[in-house]
């Protein structure tokens, strides 16, 4: 068995990752959501620490995180307010943490023994404690076939998504953190964050989803990570003042209003990586003075560079980009095939200040 947190082997018989820490998860009999509610209040726990300061400020935290699950939640709540965490962490043995937690839930919480035993597995994964359950389900071993070494991989980009939720508690900060290990920026996630004003993103993430930055009108540098494959429509639309955000190599598309009224951008190049622009992807940005495209776009929507009167398109001659070009009355420049395109590099001083 392995670790989900690290991918480390677990001795069967253990309950804890040996080189993490974790608990194991496991899935309670009744109770069959058990492992996705485990890992989602270890994510409010990890994320949320810091404004954690009593029970009734976890309790209100669960709505975020547990949205899909609502009859576990009220359960889980209803005992967080009974005292079972309390109980669990007053106790200074472990295995009579559990014992009195489980004694409170099923005395005075009138909890059934299968209730119990979920809000146990779901706290002590919470808080990192090894517990496994009399009542967890028994898992049949998969059988492992041989399959082909070129079979390609699968990125699962729903795996950790960044959600709105998540967000809220940078509404009024200029410079946000996105801690590591999320894979996926949420729709609308930071729609209209008017304050911020720089964002790291985490070296895990895969997907920015569409409208995740839009109307973020002080947002001024992002720099996506390399692992990033997706940027879905209008990411970053109606960024007034954003100027500098890089495209990294492995992204294939830029959607219908990606960069859309973006006024502040001046120069951007394009990753080869990237086979074409959705509609009004550029357009309105009045101060885009350089966009570098290379050879692999095949494609350009209706409207891309609409009301972009600075424009030069620098790109390869006889180039699909090239003729687009001609045929739409865009100024550009050409590079012979096999040569470079410019890069484009510039800084701007205290620009996220």
């Amino acid at each position: 068995m392995q670790c989900e947190c690290c991918q480390a082997e677990i001795p069967e018989g253990i309950f804890k990752c040996p080189e993490c820490k974790m608990p194991i998860t496991q899935t309670i009999a009744g109770f069959y959501y058990t492992k996705p509610i485990q890992r989602e209040m270890r994510a409010l726990i990890e994320e949320q620490s810091e404004n954690i300061a009593n029970t009734e400020q976890l309790i209100g935290m669960t709505a975020d995180y547990l949205v899909n699950w609502d009859m576990e939640r009220r359960l889980i709540n209803k005992m967080l307010k009974l005292g079972a965490l309390d109980a669990m962490i007053a106790a200074a043995d472990k295995d009579q943490a559990v014992n009195d937690a489980r004694e409170l839930m099923m005395t005075k919480g009138g909890a059934s023994e299968a209730e119990a035993e979920f809000v146990l597995a779901v706290l002590t994964y919470m808080v990192k404690q090894a517990y496994m359950s009399p009542l967890a389900m028994k898992e049949e071993k998969k059988k492992v076939e041989e399959e082909p070494e070129d079979k390609p991989v699968v990125i699962d980009m729903d795996s950790r998504p960044f959600k709105r939720s998540n967000a809220m508690i940078h509404r009024i900060s200029k410079r946000i953190f996105v801690k590591e290990g999320f894979t996926k920026i949420d729709a609308y996630c930071f729609d209209g964050f008017g304050i911020v004003r720089n964002i790291t993103l985490p070296s895990t993430l895969m997907c920015i989803e569409e409208y995740a930055f839009t109307d973020c009108k002080h947002l001024a540098v992002v720099e996506i990570p390399p692992s990033v494959k997706k940027i879905e429509k209008g990411a970053f639309n109606l960024c007034v003042s954003l100027w500098k955000v890089n495209i990294p190599e492995g992204v294939l598309e830029l959607g219908d209003n990606t960069f859309l009224c973006c006024s502040s951008l001046e120069k951007l190049v394009i990753p080869p990586t990237v086979s074409g622009f959705g509609e009004n992807c550029f357009s309105g940005c009045d101060n885009l003075e350089m966009l570098v495209v290379p050879q692999s776009v095949k494609y350009i929507g209706e409207n891309c560079f609409a009301y972009c009167p600075k424009l030069v398109i620098y790109c390869y001659e006889n180039s699909y980009v090239h003729r687009y070009c001609l045929q739409n009355n865009i100024k550009f420049k050409t590079t012979a095939l096999g040569q470079p395109l410019p890069t484009g590099d510039r800084s701007r001083a205290n620009a996220d200040n």
